[in-house]
């Protein structure tokens, strides 16, 4: 149809149009229907499942996760249950948990405790105890001029090996203090301890065997309230810029026997302890002046007395003091710690007397 043929039905189409709505004011527009849908029924197919050789029908199947015919369960059907396709305790209830008790000196909310505190004991007792509890005692310091504050050093074979590597020596032993002052003993948390000055050695087995082993021998401990977040152990230090663990200041050099004579000769050594890869631990009195730190620091964690130092490979090394001290008393404040400022040069100094 050409062009002018297409306009001139068009135009007739709306003036018949418009007479009709001219003549009755309505516009009828005829809608196609829309075709009906065909219907389909949907045929569900039975299933069958085969274990080992055997039918476990889709109804079996049902009633049995259900449980609500168990007379229909046959052998097959308890065996399939039984599978490992299923997670263990799978028909137990939710919220069945058992929750392990967290012990004295065990990480509580991702927290750990550095002394456990127990009724205070005499030296003779105390002593006593830690032999039942199988550990050795290496000496015995009075750590006060009026004997009220006595630190225990003490150890055995299994800390002793797990602490002969190269800069885990601090690690062989374990303080206790008998403090007179606060009607108490304190001890070094094995866990707390052995975090800190193992490191990446840290032998977790060993630190909870030898906690229990004082929880066992030692009734009614308790955690003190010197409190730390246990994954900041490994890195621990009193504040930005200030020295962790491995920042080990080197007092003296020479072979591991010269220094070891030198620091015999000084007469300040409260306690040696050989290790087994040829380093030799020492404990050694600070002088006079140094030692009375912990009037103000508090006597309550003053067993980090005597001061250790590591004889290994032909050096003498020491825990930076910044870092002893705070690891040693981690509730120390800022303005705590400035009233000891000069303190840790006056320990290096004191430690590097003992090798002239």
């Amino acid at each position: 149809m050409k062009k002018y043929q297409k306009l001139v039905v068009l135009s007739t189409l709306v003036c018949l149009n418009t007479a009709a709505y001219s003549a009755e004011n309505v516009i009828n527009v005829t809608v196609p229907k829309a075709p009906d849908a065909p219907k389909v029924e949907a045929v569900v197919p039975t299933v069958n499942l085969i274990v080992e050789g055997k039918t476990v029908s889709e109804k079996s199947l049902s009633s049995t996760q259900e449980g609500t015919a168990k007379n229909e369960k046959s052998g097959v059907d308890a065996e399939f249950f039984k599978s490992k396709r299923f997670p263990p305790n799978y028909n137990k209830k939710e919220g069945e948990k058992l929750v392990k008790k967290v012990e004295v000196g065990e990480v509580d909310n991702d927290r750990i405790a550095a002394y456990l505190q127990g009724i205070l004991l005499t030296k003779d007792e105390a002593k006593a105890k830690l032999e039942a509890a199988g550990f050795t005692v290496l000496a015995t310091y009075k750590v006060d001029k009026k004997g009220k504050m006595t630190s225990m050093v003490f150890t055995d074979q299994n800390m002793t090996t797990a602490a002969s590597k190269s800069s885990r020596g601090f690690a062989a032993s374990l303080r206790l203090l008998v403090d007179e002052k606060n009607n108490q003993i304190s001890i070094s948390n094995p866990l707390y301890v052995m975090k800190a000055f193992m490191q990446d050695d840290y032998d977790d087995a060993l630190a909870l065997a030898t906690l229990k082993r004082l929880r066992d021998n030692f009734e009614g401990l308790k955690n003190s309230k010197d409190v730390v977040k246990y994954i900041r152990l490994p890195r621990y230090k009193f504040m930005n810029s200030m020295p962790v663990y491995e920042d080990m200041k080197i007092v003296s050099s020479g072979t591991n026997a010269d220094l070891l004579a030198k620091a015999r000769k000084s007469k300040k050594i409260v306690f040696e302890q050989k290790l087994d890869n040829g380093s030799t631990l020492i404990g050694v009195q600070l002088g006079r002046r140094t030692s009375k730190f912990v009037k103000k620091t508090g006597y309550q964690n003053s067993e980090l007395l005597p001061y250790p130092i590591l004889i290994e490979n032909g050096k003498a090394k020491i825990l930076a003091p910044k870092y002893y001290i705070a690891v040693m008393y981690p509730l120390l404040s800022m303005s705590e710690f400035m009233t000891i400022a000069t303190v840790p040069g006056a320990i290096s100094k004191d430690c590097d007397k003992i090798f002239r």
